[in-house]
């Protein structure tokens, strides 16, 4: 929290409306460089420890990536930083503050970070906005580390589940009449290169331009949701392949987080008070008992 409040104390938006120029982000990001790199330090006694460094030849953690966006490709694979050597990579020298730094990078939030390793460098950007839930990665990352353990066990723990993502507000009314023309339609007529000759600019006030930032808007919430990850990995560890399974287990709260934003580091009380309300709830305290079970008494080892 204390982390939290330094970061996010002060907003640069006004009204909700982002600064304009050049610093047209939210906060300050070298603030966020500032704590990092002070947490690193007490830890590892050098603020530019990098992830493969270790403090003692015999010390070993536990291996962990962090997840960034390509800022110039973002369509492309997600990039990964890790603090270990596997079959198919090693270790990144990246200073564990700049990989932080990255993979913390939400667009309108923070400014793109520029890593200058593996050379000539990149820009990043926060790997939540198409892996906000990295559950698959993590199964894939253990399979290149234990590349002949046949079964892991997987725990996810989600910040909250996000609500509904509506393109247009539908209200709980009969169709319209007129079939002419969707409302999708009316919305897509006015997009750049749909063969319509009017351009965004010209769209008038009113009901069409809140249309177009409803679409917007859910663009985004799609973007960075953790369900359709959660839904996938669901399938894989009950495959229909006995041989396939896997433990899983998903936590994450069903209610009253959503509302809750990146930088409200106030509303530490009642992300307290919904958490504990939802673990007191009867399928994730079973869960919470059956995971626990799982970690403290794990089956046998099975390898190839």
């Amino acid at each position: 929290m204390k982390l939290s409040e330094e970061v996010f104390n002060r907003d640069h938006a006004l009204f909700g409306v982002l600064p304009t120029g050049e610093k047209g982000v939210r906060f300050d990001a070298s603030i966020l460089e500032g704590v990092v790199k002070s947490l690193v330090k007490d830890k590892l006694s050098d603020e530019n420890a990098g992830m493969s460094e270790m403090p003692t030849p015999d010390y070993k953690p536990c291996p962990i990536f962090v997840v960034t966006t390509s800022a110039a490709v973002a369509q492309g694979p997600p990039i990964l930083f890790r603090s270990y050597n596997s079959e198919e990579n090693d270790a990144d020298n990246c200073p564990i503050w700049k990989a932080a730094r990255a993979t913390s990078a939400a667009p309108s939030f923070f400014d793109p970070m520029f890593i200058d390793v593996p050379a000539p460098g990149a820009w990043h950007v926060d790997g939540g906005l198409r892996y906000n839930n990295p559950s698959q990665l993590a199964l894939e990352e253990a399979r290149h580390i234990w590349p002949r353990v046949k079964r892991f066990t997987l725990v996810s723990v989600g910040s909250g589940r996000q609500s509904n993502v509506e393109f247009v507000k539908i209200k709980d009314v009969q169709p319209p009449k007129e079939t002419s023309k969707s409302l999708m339609g009316r919305i897509m007529s006015k997009v750049p290169g749909s063969g319509v000759v009017a351009k965004i600019k010209n769209v008038p006030g009113g009901m069409k331009v809140k249309e177009l930032a409803n679409v917007w808007k859910a663009c985004v919430e799609m973007s960075t949701s953790s369900e359709p990850t959660h839904q996938a990995m669901l399938k894989f560890a009950y495959s229909t392949d006995p041989q396939s399974r896997f433990p899983y287990y998903r936590f994450n709260v069903e209610s009253g987080m959503d509302s809750i934003g990146l930088e409200e580091w106030k509303a530490i009380v009642r992300i307290g008070e919904v958490t504990r309300q939802y673990m007191r709830e009867g399928v994730p305290k079973m869960e919470r008992a059956k995971c626990v079970e799982g970690l403290t008494s794990p089956a046998p080892l099975e390898c190839t």
